[in-house]
């Protein structure tokens, strides 16, 4: 019941409770109570440090010389970002002492790296150069050496690279560790061996290294990186061509759309958007990412359909027509998405044919992957235009058919209603409201419900307006819902409607609750 009551305690301070601070001298009393169980015991640290309690600090280093490994998992992390000090002597000994175990020792490496303390270095570098130290040791310490000094470690990094040949990829990977905030000549030649290393786990960290200095020393190491088998090499590789772009580079960047890495690929499509923004680099993103749109790899497609459209290139236009039916659904939506996004008048009529034969595979009883997003895409797009020859299209998916998909027919209501802006249309506001309204056993859809909410305004259906009052009653919640029906109502009528206040938000399932006063 302790454990449950301090468990209860962080999470309501996490949650924005206020008071839970009042909690705070039974959990310290729990903390140091020999009596105490250990699992009530860590869950009292675990609420002190949530509740970001710093005077805690005495008794949860107290305890946690006394009780255990696990309690000092929990406390000392805490204890080196409130920078007590005197817990720096206990992880100096920890560091000296060569019975620390390796759970406390990697825990004093970590926390003095957190406190920031330079004069640990040497005591570190002691450890990355004991051959006889267990790899992780060794390379937690080199990390912390190198994040608390920006300077002064290329001796001990030369010294690794010309060491034993048995541990030489443990050396390499602790001597890039070691220069991670350095920079110079001498610094910058030991960064460059190790970017070309041929273990990626070791370019990786010196690459990133000479790209966060200069992106163009490193082109020659980043051109070679692009071609590794490795994603976070090529990741390195991408983001010094990324600050260093020029038009044979946005060439280079523009074919790792393809990229096998849904993250790496993702990141050249933010990165060429970004590079597009330069007027004098414009069209080389364009002409490259048009030639990854006119093959066949569904990766590229997918991406470079995203790109184009986003920067508004309006030529993609006649190629995201043809890949509306393409077998892959990442392509397929993306360039429904892309068409919907550029939004030229001319491709409506392709649109329209491709959206009345996905509709037509719907009310067939037939489903495939992607199709409501797809589909919804597509109606959407019609809206944007206010392209009228949909109207018919678009008002087969008003009525409640959830065969019709979700998004495909809130699409299809808010284009009715930008189809119909400012001039109503009385049996389609009816069936709105219908919509809106609709509070049977199974209900409507919450996004349907927006949308045509959203719709009866925009078209004007003033008729309509007291009967969406009275559906949402004198007290409009501060719900999603709520707010677009009161926004509904403002254009409706002119009203100057109060924003409603806020009400409490309730979290079930507490160990503790609240006494009832009555």
């Amino acid at each position: 019941m302790q454990r449950m009551a301090a468990e209860a305690f962080a999470r309501g301070h996490a949650t924005g409770i206020e008071g839970m601070q009042e909690a705070i001298p039974g959990l310290v009393k729990v903390l140091t109570a020999e009596s105490s169980h250990p699992a009530a015991r860590q869950a009292a640290a675990r609420a002190l440090v949530a509740l970001d309690f710093a005077d805690s600090a005495p008794q949860l280093a107290e305890s946690a010389s006394k009780f255990g490994a696990d309690l000092r998992l929990i406390a000392e992390p805490a204890l080196a970002r409130w920078d007590y000090q005197p817990m720096r002597q206990v992880w100096f000994t920890r560091l000296e002492a060569p019975a620390t175990g390796r759970q406390d020792l990697v825990l004093a490496i970590r926390c003095l790296a957190v406190a920031g303390d330079s004069s640990a270095v040497p005591l570190l570098l002691e450890l990355v150069h004991r051959p006889a130290e267990k790899p992780a040791t060794r390379l937690e310490a080199a990390q912390a050496a190198g994040l608390l000094r920006d300077q002064g470690l290329e001796p001990d990094a030369r010294r690794l690279l010309a060491g034993p040949r048995s541990p030489a990829l443990l050396n390499r990977l602790c001597a890039a560790k070691l220069l991670a905030k350095h920079d110079g000549t001498d610094a910058r030649s030991l960064l460059q061996t190790l970017a070309a290393d041929a273990e990626p786990a070791v370019a990786v960290l010196a690459l990133a290294r000479l790209v966060a200095i200069d992106p163009h020393q490193a082109l020659e190491l980043a051109e070679k990186a692009l071609q590794s088998a490795d994603p976070k090499l090529r990741q390195s590789g991408v983001d010094a061509f990324a600050r260093a772009p020029d038009p044979a580079r946005v060439a280079a960047l523009a074919r790792l759309l393809d990229d096998p890495h849904p993250a790496v690929r993702a990141s050249v499509r933010e990165s060429l958007y970004d590079i597009a923004q330069r007027p004098d680099l414009a069209d080389p993103v364009h002409r490259s990412a048009m030639e990854i749109l006119a093959g066949n790899s569904w990766r590229g497609l997918e991406q470079a359909a995203l790109l184009l459209a986003a920067l508004g290139h309006h030529p993609a236009a006649a190629r995201l027509i043809e890949l509306l039916d393409f077998n892959r659904p990442e392509v397929n939506i993306a360039a429904a998405w892309g068409l919907k996004t550029l939004a030229v008048p001319e491709t409506m009529p392709a649109l329209l044919e491709v959206a009345r034969r996905r509709t037509d595979f719907r009310l067939e009883g037939k489903t495939a992957t992607g199709l409501d997003d797809h589909t919804g895409h597509l109606l959407e797009a019609f809206g944007k235009v206010k392209y009228a020859p949909a109207e018919g299209l678009l008002r087969q998916h008003v009525p409640k058919d959830f065969q019709m998909g979700l998004f495909s027919r809130s699409a299809a209501i808010w284009s009715l209603g930008r189809l119909h802006e400012g001039v109503p249309d009385e049996k389609l506001a009816g069936q709105l409201l219908d919509r809106l309204t609709d509070e049977g056993m199974i209900r409507e859809v919450p996004h349907v419900k927006y949308m045509s909410a959203v719709s009866l305004a925009r078209m004007k259906a003033v008729s309509r307006a007291e009967a969406i009052r009275q559906y949402v009653g004198p007290d409009i919640p501060p719900t999603r819902l709520g707010m677009t029906i009161r926004w509904a109502l403002i254009e409706l009528t002119g009203e100057k409607i109060p924003e409603p206040e806020y009400r409490p938000a309730s979290k079930a399932d507490w160990f503790l609750e609240p006494l009832d006063e009555n």
